[in-house]
C-alpha cells in the first residue's frame, strides 16, 4: 500500500463535537472509509445504518496542517455493509491524480495470509488532537468469518483494552486493508473477546456486489487521457499475486508503440478471431477434468498475447482468478503462491506467454497441483512454434499428459486473404489509434481524427498483412507521417513501417533520458535500447556488466552507467522479473536489432562476451527471428556460433529445437562441427546437447539426426569415449527420418551404414563375452 494516501477522516456531530476515523485515496479526490465513521451522532443503542449522513466531512492527507472539505457520494446499505466513498470537494486539495488501486480477494484455504493496515487510532492522539498514524500488521486466515462475510485481522504486537472498556483501536476504523499490494477490505471492528487482538473488516467481494459502488469507482478511477477500453476495477487473488505479471494501468501512453501493444490495447477487439475466442471459452466451462492445458502457437503479430488478454477478460467476468505468469525460469517462481495454488477456491486460469523459452515454468507450475483432487484449473501455453521443447516438456511431465495431447496444438492462420475484411481492419485500427494518439505524451495537439479521412492505405494484398499486428502498425505509421511529428524517408523505396515507427520512437527516447540524467546522443541511445530488447537483464549486477560493453557507453563511470539503467528500467517497464523491459511489438524490436547491427556490426560482440547463459538464450531467440529477413542479425549469429562454438553451440542447438525458424541455425551448427573436428572437448560437450528423441518434425529432425551423426563420427575419430552406439543409434534414426521425408535412396545408404555400425558393435561385445 501506499502510506501517502492513508487520511484522516474528521466527521462533525450533531452535539456539535467531532469524531476522527480513517480513509484511504483510491481514486483522484475519492477516499474509501468506513460507513459508520462518517454519521452525524453516535449509534449508542442504535444501529448506525439508521443514522444520518454527516454534512460537514474534512479531510487530512499525511502530514498536512490543513483539512479538506468532503461529502459522501456512496454509502452502503445494512450492517454487512459498513463502508463508504467520501468525493474530496475543496478546491485546495494538493493531489491532482492518483494511479488506480489494485483490488483483491483471499482465494486459497491455507492460513495466515500476511495484511496490513494504516489508520489514526485513539491511541495515538497527539496534542494537538490530531492522530499519528499506526501501521498495523498481522494476518488472516481465509476461512475465519466467512459467514459474516468479513476478515478477521489477527494483529501482531496489538495493544490491550484500556480499563474501562474503550477500545484503543478507536479511530483506526475505515482504514484499507491490504494483502500484497491488493486492495481486500475496510476495517471496522476492535472485536470483542480477544484483548485488541483482533479487529474485523468488511470483504471487498461484498462491496464489489454493489453496482452504485463500481460505478463510483469506475467514474473517478478512470483516466480519460489513458487510450483502449475503459477502466473496469477487478479483484484479483492475494495469496497468488506475486505470481502474475502485475495489471499496471498505464494512465498515460508513453510513446506510439506501446499503443500497438497488447497491453495497452488501443485498437479493439479483433473480431476475426473471434471463433477462437469463443472456443477457448467453451474449454473454460469444460467440466469432464479438473486440469486442462491448450497450447497455442503463431508467428508473432499475429495476435496470441492479444488473443489470451481478451480470454483472460472474460475468464474474470465469470469470477475466474487469472494473469500472465512472470516468472522467466522455474527458480524464479515464489514459493508461497506456489505452496498455495491447490488449495484454491476459484477456478484458475494461468497464461505462459513465450512457452518455449520457459517450459521449467510449466512444469513447475503443473508439479504444484494434483490433477485430480485439485483447483479447476487451466493452462494456456503461448508459443511461436511446437518444437522439441514441447515434445520434452510433455514426455517428461505426467501432469501435462492428463491435461493435453502431445498434438492438440492451435495453430493460428493468418488472415483470410480478402481484401475488403483486411481493409476494414485497417480502417478500425486507423480510427481508434487517431483517438488514441492524442493522449500521448507530445502528441496532444493534433486533429488526428481529422486526418483519417485522407489516409494513405498500402497494398493490403501483400503476405505480410496476414497478421493483425503489421496492419495495426501501417495504419499507426500513416497517422504518425500525416501529422505534424512527420518525418522523412530518406528518399530511400526500402524504408519500411518498422523504420518510421522507431524514429517516431526516438523522442520519447530523447525526453525519458533526459529526466534520467543521461546525456548521451541518439546513436548511443539506440545502442542501448538495442541491447535491453535482445538481451536483458535480471538484476542490477547483470545490467551494469552489460552496459559497461555497449558501444558508446563503453568508459562511462559507475554512475553514469547506473543512470543508464534506471532509464532503461523505466523506458519499457519489465512485465516479467526481469529489470528490463524490450521494445514492443516483438516484431519491432526485432527490426530495431537488424537495423542497429547494419550500422554497428560488432555492436554486440562485447556484450555477448559478458552475457550469461539465460542471456544469450534470449539474445539468439530474437537473432533467429530477426535472421529471417535481416543478413546483419544472420552475421552476429555465424560470428557467435562458428567463433566461439565451446561457448554457444549448446544454446546455439537448445534454441534451434525451440524456434520457428530453426534452419540457419541448424547449417552453422553443421558448419561449426566441420571445423571442430579438432577440439574434441568442444565436440564432446556438444554431443550431451541432443535430445534422447528427435524432433516430431521430420524436416527437422533430418536435419539434427544428421547434425548428431557428424558430431559422433567425429569423437569416434578421435578416440573420445565410446560413441559407437551413440553413433548406430543416431544413424537409424537418420535413415528412418530420410524416407518419411521420400528421400529413399539416401535413407537406403544411411541404412546400410546403421547396420554396418550394428554389426560392429554386436561383433566388439561377442569378443568382450557380453551378449549381443
Amino acid at each position: 500500500m501506499k502510506t501517502d494516501r492513508v487520511v484522516e477522516v474528521w466527521v462533525g456531530l450533531d452535539n456539535g463535537g467531532w469524531a476522527c476515523g480513517s480513509g484511504y485515496l483510491v481514486a483522484a479526490r475519492l477516499v474509501l472509509t468506513a460507513a459508520h465513521v462518517i454519521v452525524a451522532g453516535p449509534a449508542e443503542h442504535r444501529s448506525f445504518h439508521t443514522l444520518a449522513t454527516s454534512q460537514d466531512i474534512r479531510l487530512r492527507a499525511e502530514h498536512a496542517d490543513t483539512l479538506f472539505a468532503g461529502r459522501v457520494v456512496w454509502r452502503g446499505e445494512g450492517e454487512a455493509l459498513d463502508v463508504a466513498l467520501v468525493e474530496i470537494t475543496d478546491k485546495g486539495w494538493p493531489q491532482a491524480s492518483v494511479s488506480p488501486v489494485r483490488w483483491g480477494l483471499t482465494t486459497c484455504q491455507k492460513t495466515r495470509v500476511d495484511c496490513v493496515a494504516v489508520g489514526f487510532p485513539q491511541a495515538l492522539r497527539l496534542p494537538d488532537h490530531r492522530r499519528d498514524r499506526e501501521q498495523l500488521s498481522g494476518c488472516v486466515n481465509p476461512a475465519t468469518g466467512d459467514k459474516a462475510r468479513q476478515y478477521h485481522v489477527q494483529v501482531d504486537d496489538a495493544l490491550g483494552r484500556h480499563m474501562d472498556g474503550v477500545s484503543p483501536w478507536a479511530g483506526m476504523s475505515g482504514a484499507a486493508l491490504f494483502s500484497n499490494g491488493l486492495l481486500i477490505g475496510v476495517v471496522i471492528i476492535d472485536l470483542d473477546g480477544f484483548d485488541g487482538h483482533r479487529l474485523t473488516a468488511v470483504r471487498m467481494t461484498e462491496v464489489f456486489a454493489d453496482a452504485d459502488f463500481l460505478g463510483h469507482i469506475t467514474a473517478y478511477g478512470g483516466n480519460p487521457g489513458r487510450p483502449g477500453p475503459p477502466y473496469t476495477p477487478v479483484l484479483e487473488s492475494a495469496e497468488l499475486a506475486s505470481l502474475f505479471s502485475s495489471r499496471r494501468i498505464l494512465q498515460r501512453p508513453h510513446s506510439p508503440a506501446t499503443l500497438l501493444t497488447a497491453q495497452v490495447a488501443a485498437v479493439r477487439w479483433f473480431y476475426g478471431r473471434e471463433g477462437e475466442a469463443t472456443d477457448l471459452q467453451h474449454w473454460l466451462a469444460s467440466d469432464d477434468q479438473l486440469l486442462k492445458a491448450r497450447l497455442i502457437v503463431g508467428p508473432g503479430g499475429y495476435g496470441k498475447t492479444r488473443l489470451a488478454r481478451e480470454l483472460e477478460r472474460r475468464a474474470r467476468e465469470e469470477g475466474w482468478i487469472t494473469g500472465l505468469v512472470q516468472a522467466e525460469r522455474a527458480d524464479k517462481l515464489p514459493a508461497d503462491p506456489l505452496e498455495r495454488l491447490e488449495s484454491c477456491r476459484l477456478p484458475l486460469l494461468l497464461i505462459v506467454d513465450y512457452a518455449e523459452t520457459r517450459p521449467d515454468v510449466v512444469q513447475r507450475l503443473l508439479e504444484a497441483v494434483d490433477p485430480y483432487e485439485g483447483p479447476k484449473l487451466r493452462l494456456l501455453m503461448l508459443a511461436r512454434s511446437p518444437g522439441k521443447w514441447w515434445e520434452r516438456l510433455w514426455g517428461s511431465t505426467w501432469q501435462l499428459q492428463e491435461a493435453v495431447a502431445l498434438d492438440e496444438v492451435d495453430v493460428l492462420s493468418p488472415l483470410p486473404e480478402d481484401v475488403e475484411h483486411r481493409l476494414e481492419a485497417f480502417r478500425e485500427a486507423a480510427a481508434d489509434l487517431s483517438l488514441a494518439l492524442p493522449k500521448v505524451r507530445g502528441l496532444q495537439q493534433a486533429e488526428w481524427g481529422d486526418l483519417t479521412e485522407r489516409l494513405p492505405c498500402p497494398d493490403l494484398t501483400q503476405d505480410r498483412y496476414g497478421s493483425i499486428m503489421q496492419i495495426h502498425l501501417a495504419a499507426l505509421v500513416a497517422l504518425l507521417q500525416q501529422g505534424p511529428t512527420r518525418v522523412p524517408a530518406h528518399g530511400n523505396s526500402t524504408t519500411t513501417h518498422e523504420d518510421l515507427l522507431i524514429t517516431h520512437e526516438m523522442p520519447y527516447w530523447r525526453a525519458s533520458a533526459k529526466t534520467h540524467n543521461v546525456e548521451l546522443g541518439d546513436d548511443s541511445l539506440a545502442n542501448a535500447v538495442t541491447v535491453a530488447t535482445l538481451m536483458g537483464a535480471a538484476d542490477r549486477n547483470q545490467a551494469l556488466a552489460v552496459l559497461a560493453r555497449v558501444r558508446g557507453l563503453d568508459g562511462q563511470s559507475e554512475g553514469r552507467l547506473m543512470d543508464v539503467d534506471q532509464w532503461l528500467t523505466a523506458l519499457y517497464p519489465a512485465s516479467g522479473t526481469g529489470r528490463w523491459g524490450a521494445l514492443e511489438p516483438d516484431r519491432l524490436g526485432e527490426h530495431l536489432v537488424a537495423t542497429q547491427l547494419q550500422d554497428w556490426p560488432d555492436l554486440l560482440t562485447e556484450p555477448l562476451a559478458a552475457a550469461t547463459t539465460a542471456q544469450l538464450h534470449r539474445a539468439f531467440h530474437v537473432l533467429a527471428r530477426a535472421g529471417v529477413d535481416h543478413a546483419s542479425a544472420r552475421a552476429v549469429l555465424r560470428f557467435q556460433v562458428l567463433e566461439q562454438l565451446p561457448r554457444t553451440g549448446a544454446t546455439a542447438l537448445a534454441v534451434a529445437l525451440e524456434t520457428e525458424v530453426p534452419e540457419f541455425l541448424i547449417e552453422l551448427l553443421e558448419e561449426g562441427v566441420q571445423g571442430a573436428v579438432g577440439a574434441p572437448e568442444t565436440l564432446a560437450e556438444l554431443a550431451e546437447a541432443f535430445p534422447t528423441t528427435a524432433p516430431e518434425l521430420t524436416v527437422l529432425a533430418e536435419r539434427v539426426t544428421r547434425l548428431e551423426r557428424a558430431v559422433c563420427r567425429c569423437l569416434l575419430a578421435a578416440g573420445v569415449g565410446d560413441y559407437l552406439p551413440r553413433l548406430a543409434r543416431a544413424t537409424r534414426r537418420h535413415a528412418e527420418h530420410l524416407h518419411v521425408l521420400g528421400r529413399l535412396d539416401e535413407a537406403l545408404v544411411v541404412q546400410s551404414e546403421a547396420v554396418d555400425l550394428f554389426r560392429e558393435l554386436t561383433g566388439g561385445a561377442r569378443e568382450r563375452g557380453a551378449q549381443p
